[in-house]
């Protein structure tokens, strides 16, 4: 009867571990929202609360405070700078090609993730010095790795750049800042988008026909 009992017990607990997270991820959804809308300082708990219809306790219950959950959703806007850097490992071939690829990639996260990277640039001055310690890491790894590519095109003559690092910069930059002023509803799609600065990224560091190698990564 014991053994019964047990299997049962592992069968429920993933189930209790599934709801669990569609539950976490209603909350930080609808912090984003108030947060986005309102700002950090004008959202409570209280009113995160009331916009999911629950208690405060029902966050407290996963969620220590609302610094906590800025910190969640400031990590989720610096996801794309690590993921992105985990991208650039598996990629190989010429510069050009690898730099394209690059900046679609990191386009489409910037854009998918466009509330979260805007509240972690509004709001990074709320966050505990140790997270935005931590957050900060990871956008400096990301402009290591763009850096290196540069030089390497640089040195390899297929860039025309003088500092990889002023340019690891700029193009960062222009990369993450698509979440300014991309909408869905607007005259242009994420894949567009994404071709396009990756398109420009390449004119920046002189490649005169990025065509081939913007198609040729656009898959």
């Amino acid at each position: 009867m014991r053994r019964k009992d047990h299997t049962a017990s592992l069968e429920i607990n993933p189930i209790k571990a599934e709801i669990d997270e569609v539950k976490r991820r209603r909350i930080l959804e609808e912090a984003v929202r108030q947060f986005f809308e309102k700002g950090y300082e004008a959202t409570s708990l209280e009113s995160i609360a009331e916009g999911l219809g629950v208690t405060k306790q029902f966050i407290y219950s996963r969620f220590r405070s609302k610094a906590e959950l800025l910190v969640h959703v400031c990590k989720a806007g610096a996801t794309a700078a690590d993921e992105t850097v985990a991208f650039s490992a598996t990629l190989a071939g010429e510069p050009a090609s690898r730099l394209a690829q690059i900046i679609r990639y990191f386009v489409r996260l910037q854009i998918a993730h466009r509330r979260e990277v805007a509240l972690y640039f509004r709001e990074a001055k709320s966050l505990p010095a140790e997270e935005a310690l931590t957050i900060d890491a990871s956008k400096q790894h990301f402009h290591r790795m763009l850096r290196a590519l540069l030089k390497e095109g640089a040195v390899s003559g297929q860039f025309e750049i003088a500092d990889p690092s002023l340019a690891a910069s700029a193009l960062g930059g222009m990369a993450s800042w698509a979440f300014t002023w991309f909408t869905p509803e607007g005259r242009w799609d994420a894949e567009s988008v994404a071709n396009e600065l990756a398109r420009l990224a390449l004119r920046t560091v002189g490649v005169r026909n990025p065509e081939p190698y913007v198609m040729g990564s656009a898959a």
